[in-house]
């Protein structure tokens, strides 16, 4: 009972759930806009809820790919960005995550490691830390071989990930055959960009958001579901500008 009551206060007296209320109530007060404060507050409530995160993004942590003969030459992490200033980890936490599955990946399939997007010196040196901290074999190294890693930092998005990919891989002068690593709400974007630049992929997704059991609670707004809604819509965004740019 003291759990349910405390999760029903934090879902009506923190945002989002505090804003449905409030649009719930100019609902009452203000009768010419009644009709689209409700719809406002129910499509809130909806995005904000367990189960309107799960609707959205379920599609995307599900999608099924196609399995490649080729064996791949490397693993490729898309780096998820850092924070400035952290006095440690600066990785954010999907970021952190997608580097601890492509360690782990590259380390059981031996091959190296390719880490994609990573422009300040600071989270490259943390790439170097939590190596060390697994004790790990891995070194920093200009090739493509098993133990080493390799850090592209040009990158500022997935397209530029791909792109500059691509690029360390024609100067290597290595199969262009890859086990890609990201987020798994973020695979379908990679995967088709990726495959728009040449390369054959072995998804390997991680960074997992939507919880599996059945939660008694979904239905209450919280800003852990709307986040999750924001990114679902966020890829969905960009895949419909990949159709535009005809890159399928």
């Amino acid at each position: 009972m003291i759990y349910l009551l405390s999760k029903l206060v934090n879902a009506f007296f923190l945002p989002p759930g505090l804003i449905i209320l409030f649009l719930l109530a100019l609902a009452l007060w203000i009768a010419q806009a009644r009709r689209l404060l409700l719809a406002s507050a129910l499509l809130l409530w909806l995005l904000a809820s367990s189960i309107g995160a799960k609707i959205l993004m379920d599609p995307l942590e599900r999608a099924n790919y196609p399995k490649p003969s080729q064996d791949p030459v490397a693993v490729v992490v898309l780096g998820g960005g850092d924070i400035a200033g952290a006095p440690n980890l600066p990785l954010t936490p999907s970021g952190t995550k997608r580097l601890l599955w492509g360690l782990m990946e590259a380390n059981r399939r031996g091959l190296a490691l390719v880490y994609s997007g990573c422009e300040r010196e600071w989270a490259r040196a943390s790439i170097q830390q939590i190596v060390q901290a697994l004790n790990l074999p891995f070194r920093p190294c200009d090739h493509l071989a098993p133990g080493c890693y390799l850090i592209e930092g040009a990158s500022k998005d997935t397209y530029e990930n791909a792109k500059y990919t691509r690029t360390l891989f024609e100067r290597l002068k290595a199969e262009p055959t890859i086990v890609l690593v990201t987020s798994a709400y973020h695979m379908p974007r990679s995967w088709r960009l990726f495959r728009h630049f040449g390369f054959t992929i072995h998804p390997s997704p991680t960074d997992y958001r939507i919880d599996e059991e059945p939660n008694p609670i979904a239905l209450l707004p919280n800003m852990g579901s709307l986040q999750t809604s924001y990114l679902a819509l966020h890829e969905y965004l960009g895949l419909a500008s990949l159709t535009l740019r005809g890159i399928e």
